[in-house]
């Protein structure tokens, strides 16, 4: 298992602050993951922009972190156990001057402390995961489908381009969109989906096709699956698989998918050492999220799992020295934020990137009883931005 297509080098961090995470395993179909005519857009860039909990709908605005609330009407967040986060740890300065979460008593919901920039990132997806609103349950190419300019795509409409620029807001693509990509950005995943499936049939010529080149799972049986991140926003995810007929009646939606159940307390950080030309898996030990440690996920009753790879602690500095929390990963001197720019990750993590890149896995569990073709989600929901990640492919299940 050699890594060499999982991530890709820019040439500068301001080029790839948004490039985010792509699902790996099972993978999407090819113009979902390579997006021909894109020197900087990739499958990692299919996400809902404008999203924060409580709000009725993602907005595609720069909204959140870089400029106002997304929405007027928010939820409180559900994670009570600082643990949960993975931005846990920020330098002593002016703005912030505790270590973010370690201040268990200063309120009720600890989370909820008086550092200014857990303030700000309380209303973001991981913060009640789940409860954040999503645009396309696969993902929008860019984050929305925008409609005067493809400048709103760097950093959102309105005043945001012109914002960027004067150095007021962060960028949301950090690029306007190539306009020769394959797929026009602003569109959706289940778009791109269903023209897969039908490219297949038509090529098919009346013969038998298959849905996708992924393998066959049996119902009941434990798979592995994984992600990839290029820009670490920390958070988590999820599983999920929906039945084929809502992509097919274009129903396809949050309320469809029904979560799988990760499999055992471990997930695995994987890579290609190049230097030794051989394969390394790293188990660590998961922080798994569901109704039992918080004050409510969904769907209810599921299981979520905080992003492993931690980020820096102070990722405005131009050195990455140490890891946001700890772990297995951390430990092996493994951690980092943007995977395009050597200077904010770790040595080992800059070593591993430059290698061909990472996943990180899970074992999920297949429900019993199923056959039949599958839509096949990952949902990533952010902890430091107001985006929400979701990147779908199809599985096969028999009995």
């Amino acid at each position: 298992m050699k890594f060499t297509s999982t991530t890709i080098f820019f040439a500068c961090a301001t080029a790839t602050a948004n490039a985010h995470g792509t699902l790996k395993q099972p993978m999407g179909p090819k113009d979902m993951t390579d997006l021909a005519g894109s020197p900087a857009w990739d499958g990692s860039a299919w996400f809902s922009q404008g999203s924060e909990i409580g709000c009725a709908a993602a907005t595609g605005e720069n909204c959140g972190l870089s400029g106002a609330p997304c929405c007027e009407e928010h939820m409180q967040p559900t994670l009570t156990d600082p643990d949960q986060l993975t931005h846990q740890l920020f330098p002593k300065t002016a703005s912030s001057l505790y270590l973010r979460g370690t201040e268990k008593n200063v309120s009720t919901n600890p989370l909820l402390s008086k550092n200014p920039l857990l303030t700000t990132f309380q209303f973001n997806p991981w913060l009640a995961p789940g409860h954040a609103p999503v645009a396309n349950s696969c993902g929008i190419l860019g984050g929305w489908q925008y409609d005067e300019s493809s400048r709103d795509y760097v950093a959102g409409p309105g005043d945001g381009y012109s914002n960027f620029k004067d150095g007021k807001g962060g960028p949301t693509n950090a690029h306007m969109p190539d306009p020769n990509m394959a797929v026009p950005a602003g569109t959706g995943g289940d778009v791109v989906l269903q023209a897969d499936i039908n490219r297949r049939i038509q090529e098919a010529q009346g013969k038998k096709y298959a849905t996708n080149d992924n393998p066959v799972w049996k119902a009941g049986s434990q798979q592995k699956v994984s992600y990839s991140i290029f820009a670490n926003h920390g958070g988590g995810f999820q599983y999920r698989i929906c039945p084929i007929d809502y992509l097919r009646n274009g129903n396809l939606d949050e309320g469809c998918f029904v979560a799988l159940e990760f499999v055992g307390e471990t997930s695995w950080f994987e890579y290609y050492d190049l230097s030794n030309e051989t394969d390394v898996s790293i188990p660590f030990t998961s922080v798994r999220v569901n109704d039992a440690n918080t004050n409510g996920v969904l769907p209810k009753g599921s299981t979520w799992t905080q992003i492993g790879l931690p980020s820096c602690q102070d990722e405005t500095s131009k050195i990455c020295e140490s890891p946001d929390f700890e772990n297995e990963v951390s430990k092996q001197g493994i951690y980092g934020w943007i995977m395009g720019n050597p200077s904010s990750l770790s040595p080992a993590l800059a070593e591993i990137v430059q290698s061909g890149g990472f996943e990180i896995a899970d074992k999920i569990q297949v429900p019993e009883g199923l056959s039949g073709d599958y839509v096949f989600s990952w949902r990533w929901d952010s902890e430091q931005t107001p985006q929400v990640w979701t990147q779908c492919s199809i599985v096969t299940i028999e009995e």
